[in-house]
């Protein structure tokens, strides 16, 4: 016995220590979100819209301020950012975002793109700045931004925590039925209408109809571009979550199909979907989104743009599903400590590299035309939005053939090219013969520029302005 006691002194002195650890940054991450010195930035956006290589080049930039060019973000500018590190995100319980190895892509002979996002991870930059006192006195201070990463295809899940089952049924029984799905899956579709809501459910059946709806949503996403996919993680993981929408509940009342046998098609599935909400939806936006202060949303609205109209359409639709799932409005003292809300929206169209640079402003407007509409509510409660047009890591320079403008950079296969991209218009075409202009234009997928790793710096098209929407109120 007393050979025991002093193990079990140990171990409760490691607890001890333990505990006041936690309850010391808790009182110093209190303490930081009072003074405006820590801010939480949630980072997303649809698959191929470049999250790991904006965090990358953003991360890189204010890490290397004597290498950067950050000319529209003042504190470069005047050289007070004094540099950045970064640390695991306190109480987070979260992976920390792999920056090197997705530096080391960006660097490596042939450079290549950082691997997508397919789950959370976050981290904490510190950002040391030089603070300018009257009688020119200065010190230094710090600010926290914690950086959480997280798929864009996880937001579209959103709007479920909204809907029951039959909700989302009927939602998709109508998204199914548009022009922008058309011809996907047709065999699919017909199997999914013949479900009977009372018959039996056959798990073997369930499992191999969920295979092909998953197969669904990624041809909806590879062939038309679509935004607005449900369930999200369908599309970053092979996770049998077998959530499949029943196609046809026409002659069945809310009640008699709450009255089904447990074993039913329709009891059966209505499992599988609140499963899923409540073990993937739910803890996702209470462990993420209760502590964002902002929000930052990539879209690769060139490549939306070049789809067509329907995918636009879809984006569109996406955008205005998620708009109320926000936490809007202004942050109280104490919902700086316990229920922060999200008090800033910040749209970035990526990869305008991709096109001449007498295009970004009309690529921008075209971005906030959506935003306008898809987010007319918000505006109403107190939510700031703000868009701009953006390359993490700028991949074409502009030259001129036979006296007209083009851009010169390298494929993925590290072929180099000079091409010309259909001119963007500030204004969507008004009818579908309009649309013509963008049909088979899309610009070509572009490598990574040589150079970055010997010369130090990494090339981009305005960090400096989207740093400034994000953090410029609180430097």
């Amino acid at each position: 016995m007393g050979d025991a006691e002093p193990g079990k002194r140990a171990r409760l002195g490691e607890k001890v220590r333990r505990w006041g650890r936690r309850a010391g940054e808790k009182s110093q991450w209190a303490a930081e979100r009072l003074l405006d010195r820590r801010l939480c930035v949630g980072v997303t956006g649809l698959s191929g819209a470049g999250k790991s290589t904006l965090l990358t080049s953003l991360i890189y930039q204010l890490s290397h301020p004597q290498r950067a060019q950050l000319p529209g973000f003042a504190p470069a500018l005047n050289g007070d950012l004094l540099g950045a590190e970064i640390m695991p995100a306190k109480d987070s319980g979260l992976p920390l975002f792999d920056y090197r190895q997705c530096l080391e892509a960006l660097l490596a002979q042939p450079p290549r793109w950082p691997e997508s996002t397919r789950e959370v991870s976050a981290m904490e930059l510190h950002v040391h700045l030089r603070h300018r006192r009257r009688l020119r006195s200065e010190t230094t201070r710090t600010l926290v931004i914690e950086l959480r990463d997280y798929p864009g295809e996880w937001l579209m899940d959103l709007p479920l925590l909204g809907m029951s089952y039959q909700d989302w049924c009927r939602h998709q029984s109508h998204l199914i039925g548009t022009d922008s799905r058309a011809g996907l899956a047709p065999q699919l579709m017909s199997q999914l209408a013949a479900l009977n809501p009372r018959d039996r459910a056959e798990p073997a059946r369930i499992a191999n109809l969920w295979c092909d709806y998953r197969q669904f949503l990624l041809e909806c996403r590879r062939e038309r571009r679509l935004s607005y996919l449900q369930p999200g993680r369908a599309l970053t993981g092979d996770h049998p979550h077998s959530v499949l929408p029943m196609l046809d509940l026409r002659g069945h009342s809310p009640e008699a199909l709450e009255g089904l046998p447990e074993e039913s098609n329709f009891k059966t599935l209505e499992r599988h979907y609140r499963q899923y909400v409540e073990e993937r939806v739910q803890p996702f936006v209470e462990n993420q989104f209760r502590h964002l202060d902002r929000q930052l949303v990539l879209v690769d609205m060139i490549g939306t743009l070049y789809a067509g109209e329907q995918a636009l359409d879809d984006m569109r639709l996406a955008f205005g599903h998620i708009a109320d799932t926000f936490r809007y409005g202004s942050t109280g003292l104490l919902r700086k400590l316990w229920r922060p809300r999200v008090d800033r929206l910040v749209f970035a169209a990526t990869k305008v590299d991709q096109v001449l640079a007498a295009d970004h402003d009309a690529l921008r407007q075209l971005l906030g035309q959506q935003l306008q509409q898809a987010f007319a509510g918000a505006r109403h409660q107190g939510l700031p939005l703000f868009c701009e047009a953006i390359a993490a890591v700028r991949c074409s320079n502009e030259s001129q053939r036979n006296g007209r403008r083009m851009l010169v950079g390298h494929d993925l296969q590290g072929r180099h090219l000079g091409f010309e991209n259909a001119e963007i218009l500030a204004r969507l075409p008004e009818e579908q013969e309009g649309w013509e202009h963008y049909a088979g234009a899309a610009p070509p997928q572009l490598r990574p520029p040589l150079g970055m790793a010997s010369g130090g710096t990494i090339p981009h098209i305005r960090l400096d302005a989207l740093l400034n929407l994000m953090l410029g109120d609180r430097l």
